[in-house]
């Protein structure tokens, strides 16, 4: 058996120090940090409250595939389009977007109930959100603006008693463009959430306005209810039976107008 040489004890111990050091470089290097951001997303609450006879249940959000993770989206020029590896939103857009309507809609006190999707109480419409497009747009450098696009659908909910399923009563789509006021990331995210309650605020609007058409509708729906109930019984003045053409006449006006 050899005896090793003093030559290749030498090289074995470089050979060691060369490795442990390649590896603690490795295992010491930096790795790129992501941030996430959260854009501030309160509201206030009304301070005159009229509540509609309404109970709304507000379904988790969908959000079209290039904008369901994390990450920011920027729009570039010539048609191409990228993630941000290093900057993300703290949660993913469809909770913010389910989140924060919950949270505009209670805090408007327009209806008597607001609940989220897995809550068992009832409801009378279900409202739905999806959001269609959310980036940075960087096609101008001069430009920089952020772009939220919403559609949003409030539907008649049916009870399986009633043999049926929902209706689509109404659907809008609401888009902001707000342009930034530098480079910088943070500017992007507060226009982002800038945007979003701009488009929570007019959504609250014609929703309360699309209520209070309901609230007509079912009035004069009543009424012609009881109307032709009395007709049946032959109790109905001859002065009520000129009213029902009338009724029927708004009716329909109601109805065109949804």
């Amino acid at each position: 058996m050899k005896t090793p040489t003093t030559h290749t004890i030498v090289f074995t111990l470089l050979t060691l120090i060369c490795l442990g050091t390649t590896s603690g470089c490795a295992l010491n290097r930096p790795y790129p940090e992501k941030i996430s951001y959260m854009p501030d997303l309160t509201f206030e609450k009304s301070k005159d409250p009229h509540p509609l006879p309404y109970r709304i249940k507000v379904r988790n959000s969908g959000v079209s595939a290039p904008f369901e993770g994390k990450s920011f989206v920027y729009r570039l020029p010539d048609g191409q389009w990228e993630k941000d590896f290093y900057n993300e939103w703290f949660a993913y857009p469809r909770d913010m977007i389910t989140d924060s309507c919950i949270s505009a809609l209670i805090q408007s006190a327009n209806f008597i109930s607001i609940t989220s999707e897995d809550s068992l109480m009832e409801a009378d419409y279900y409202l739905e959100g999806r959001l269609l497009e959310s980036y940075l747009d960087r096609r101008n450098s001069n430009h920089l603006q952020s772009v939220l696009k919403i559609r949003w659908m409030l539907i008649q909910y049916q009870s399986p008693k009633r043999g049926n399923s929902s209706d689509e009563n109404w659907a809008r789509t609401y888009e902001e463009i707000t342009p930034l006021q530098s480079n910088q990331v943070e500017d992007y995210v507060a226009s982002t959430g800038t945007g979003l309650k701009k488009i929570l605020h007019q959504l609250i609007m014609d929703l309360n306005q699309q209520s209070i058409h309901l609230v007509r509708l079912m009035i004069l729906q009543l009424l012609l209810e009881q109307m032709n109930l009395l007709i049946e019984k032959k109790h109905t003045p001859m002065k009520l039976l000129h009213l029902r053409p009338m009724l029927h006449l708004h009716l329909q006006k109601l109805h065109l107008s949804q």
